[in-house]
């Protein structure tokens, strides 16, 4: 057998160098290829080749020789940098790493040393993002995605009809946020009297005050001023004679004349049936009804024309000859307006204004009537939280007239800040700006007080407040009879409070004309000052005023201090 085991040891390094172009010899001569055998085997190794020489022959396979084929010609592969890199605007610039693939196949790294083949190098091409090497045949194929930004959503077109809703909508916002405010001012104004934007006296005077200062607007007394010098004085306390009710502004028409010989209301106890089923509530209220009528206020005198309307409120026919008890902040406690009182009948009267007392808010009006029906009177000292009760007015004026609400008492003798004379039947039936002067009925009928107050504020419903039906009786007597409360003690000023409108004055109440017959005349007092102190109290509105009064007699002295602005 011919030995075909070869005299060195196979390297793979030669094929290489056989793959190396040589330059051809002068005169050699063609060497025809030899015929290499597919399958060489090895002979048994000499004797002593190995320590230990196997009892079997031992065949190790022969490294196979790669069969050398004709190498095509290739295109010289160009440094990636030869290319100019062309940068699709459409991709973002910074691509993440794990995107980025190599441009061409990567060949086998040759070692250190390794020789070239067809006069380039294998050697890894570096990779660029997003070059396009189309052109190139060994171009690696292969979808890359670049990240885009996320597709936003098209909205829908508005369509006309929903623009002209929204306008619509937010017209009626504004409208209600504004009618909204105009509201709480008319409560807050309605509800204590001694806010009006027409001033309170405690006693108006006979129209020429000290030093012929009645009069003087408080804008032109205070302005700007920001300088004020304190006054101190002591008084001595006169009676009030009802001088309280006579005002430069009255209306002649609307003026009343008291009566000695009026018969004040009584009070009732409950009914001996009041177990009786037949009390309910419309029982209640057909008792009352056409006894409640609407008071409808005008400037001058009454019209036709709604226009020429200032307030509306409720009133209850108290006497058979015509005497209505209303509140007092109905007629704005002044009697200037022409008064027109409307039934439920729709009769209609004009009437006069015999007396009203701001500390308690109530007043008195007379019709010139007869037989008409008077409601009963109760004794609210009778009432107990959570009896059933009824309240009948014109919410919103003559248009909702005798409308009715029910509820519970929620409380009885209830103070509230804004009068201390008054301890309130509080209850949950609703009151709407109208409803003043209208009566809270228990569920016989009978009257146990006058509606007032209502609390208007957010995150509060249904707390109402009426005045008690011993406080109607004991005030109203002296109205009709006086035509004003006897037995109280006065001052003698007709002034406003200072509140938001005179924000860098000092909070009181400013002097706008002083009674020549009052307790202030002939003292450092004069129209213009603020009366911030009296008796050593602190004074910001004229309820502190009336709550001093009430505990001093005629004769009494007092101390007093103003502030007074330094012009």
């Amino acid at each position: 057998m011919e030995d075909f085991t070869p005299d060195k040891q196979y390297r793979p390094e030669d094929e290489y160098k056989s793959l190396e172009p040589q330059a051809p010899e002068a005169s050699a001569q063609p060497v025809a290829p030899q015929n290499i055998p597919t399958q060489p085997v090895y002979q048994p190794p000499q004797a002593g080749a190995y320590p230990n020489p196997p009892q079997q022959p031992y065949y190790a396979p022969y490294p196979q020789q790669p069969v050398q084929q004709p190498i095509p010609q290739q295109p010289v592969r160009q440094p990636v940098s030869q290319y100019p890199p062309v940068q699709n605007p459409a991709y973002p610039q910074n691509i993440p790493p794990q995107a980025i693939r190599p441009v061409y196949p990567q060949p086998p790294v040759p070692r250190q040393g390794q020789p070239v083949q067809n006069g380039q190098p294998y050697q890894q091409t570096q990779s660029q993002p997003n070059i396009p090497l189309s052109p190139n045949p060994y171009a690696q194929s292969y979808n890359q995605t670049a990240p885009q930004p996320a597709a936003q959503p098209q909205k829908p077109p508005t369509s006309t009809g929903t623009k002209v809703f929204i306008i619509i909508l937010c017209a009626l916002l504004v409208m209600m946020i504004v009618g909204f405010a105009v509201y709480i001012a008319t409560g807050n104004s309605r509800a204590n009297p001694a806010r009006s934007n027409s001033g309170f006296s405690d006693n108006g005077g006979n129209n020429s005050g000290n030093n012929g200062d009645y009069e003087i607007s408080p804008f032109d007394i205070i302005g700007n001023n920001k300088n004020y010098t304190e006054v101190a004085d002591e008084i001595t306390l006169k009676a009030d004679n009802g001088d309280t009710l006579k005002r430069d502004d009255d209306n002649e028409a609307s003026v009343g004349e008291p009566d000695e010989k009026a018969k004040n209301i009584t009070l009732e106890p409950l009914p001996k049936d009041k177990d009786d089923d037949k009390y309910d509530t419309h029982s209640a209220y057909n008792a009352v009804s056409d006894s409640v009528v609407t008071v409808v206020c005008y400037k001058d005198k009454i019209t036709d024309s709604d226009s020429d309307i200032v307030a509306q409120g409720t009133g209850t026919v108290i006497s058979s000859d015509g005497y209505i008890v209303t509140n007092a902040h109905v007629i704005s406690n002044s009697r200037m307006f022409a008064i027109n009182i409307v039934f439920n009948n729709n009769d209609e009267y004009p009437a006069k204004i015999v007396g009203y007392d701001t500390w308690t808010d109530l007043a008195v009006l007379k019709i010139d009537a007869k037989d008409l029906k008077a409601v009963t009177f109760g004794d609210s000292a009778l009432v107990n939280v959570g009896d059933d009760v009824i309240a009948i007015g014109s919410p919103g004026g003559q248009k909702f007239q005798n409308s009715l609400t029910r509820g519970i008492v929620s409380a009885v003798d209830r103070e509230l800040s804004i009068n201390k004379y008054v301890r309130y039947i509080q209850s949950d039936a609703a009151i709407s700006p109208g409803n003043s002067g209208g009566p809270l009925c228990n569920i016989y009928g009978q009257v146990i007080g006058i509606t007032t107050i209502k609390t208007v504020a957010n995150y509060y419903e249904n707390m109402s407040f009426s005045i008690p039906s011993a406080t109607v009786e004991e005030i109203v007597g002296d109205l009709m009879r006086y035509g004003y409360v006897k037995g109280r003690c006065r001052i003698g000023i007709t002034g406003t409070e200072t509140g938001n409108e005179y924000a860098d004055a000092p909070s009181g109440v400013i002097i706008n004309a002083i009674d020549e017959s009052g307790p202030l005349a002939d003292t450092k007092i004069k129209a213009g000052d603020i009366i911030t102190e009296l008796d050593g109290t602190t004074i910001t509105s004229f309820q502190d005023i009336y709550d001093v009064l009430a505990n001093h007699e005629e004769g009494d002295k007092i101390s007093i201090k103003v502030q007074r602005p330094s012009n």
